[in-house]
């Protein structure tokens, strides 16, 4: 019962917005062209508009003017994890082994990887939509951090050289200061998120013992170089 409230509140409510914003086409029952929703009072439209977005907030996606369905920008989200994991794998795959975006896939299978939105004051381990373990899990909980914006926030966390110059990884990534770890900073569907993961480590086979180990423990790590800081945004 309390189900069938809740979908008549929400086809009410889509119904209601739709109108306001010019009406939608295709409704096979016509009840967009029964109701005028035009001519209620200003503040009704506002809470009816106020209304849908709440019911909307952390669902799986959302949908644009278009009527195409889009990502969540909340990186807490099932709906966000799809989107970074399809953009991972076709940029992967365009680039190669070696490159930035195969070492982010490969940390993401591994559950490596943290997505950190310092706008909003969160972060949270990327984890993997289409493992069955989290076929039902449309959000988890992140970490709260401290609310920056995005100059102050990269300026206190990137790495630079003696020459202020931002420090990067053989594979292209920017070097995240304290930690050591590969950094990505930009675009995930259409904002901006600063991805990190462990560097990747290989043992050395000593000198001279074919395909032995190394017995000092010493991991290779990807050669540093640098880069002139126009914009870290350009990553």
């Amino acid at each position: 019962m309390v189900s069938s409230v809740s979908n008549m509140k929400l086809v009410t409510a889509q119904i209601a917005l739709q109108t306001i914003k010019g009406g939608s086409s295709g409704s096979s029952s016509g009840s967009t062209t029964d109701h005028d929703y035009s001519s209620l009072p200003s503040q009704t439209r506002s809470a009816l508009s106020v209304m849908l977005d709440k019911i909307n907030a952390g669902k799986a996606g959302s949908t644009d003017t278009s009527g195409n369905t889009t990502a969540s920008t909340d990186i807490t989200t099932a709906s966000f994890m799809a989107l970074l994991r399809q953009n991972m794998t076709a940029a992967a795959d365009a680039k190669g082994a070696g490159s930035q975006e195969a070492a982010m896939l490969a940390a993401f299978k591994k559950g490596q990887l943290t997505v950190t939105d310092p706008t909003q004051g969160v972060s949270i381990k990327a984890w993997d939509v289409t493992d069955p373990k989290e076929a039902d899990v449309d959000q988890k909980k992140g970490t709260a951090i401290k609310t920056e914006d995005w100059n102050d926030f990269l300026r206190d966390h990137l790495q630079r050289d003696s020459h202020g110059r931002l420090v990067r990884s053989e594979n292209g990534s920017f070097i995240e200061k304290g930690t050591g770890n590969e950094v990505y900073f930009g675009q995930v569907g259409t904002q901006n998120y600063y991805i990190t993961w462990p560097v990747k480590t290989e043992t050395k086979p000593a000198s001279g013992t074919g395909d032995k180990p190394a017995t000092d423990g010493t991991d290779s790590k990807p050669v540093a170089n640098t880069t002139t800081d126009k914009s870290a945004s350009e990553a």
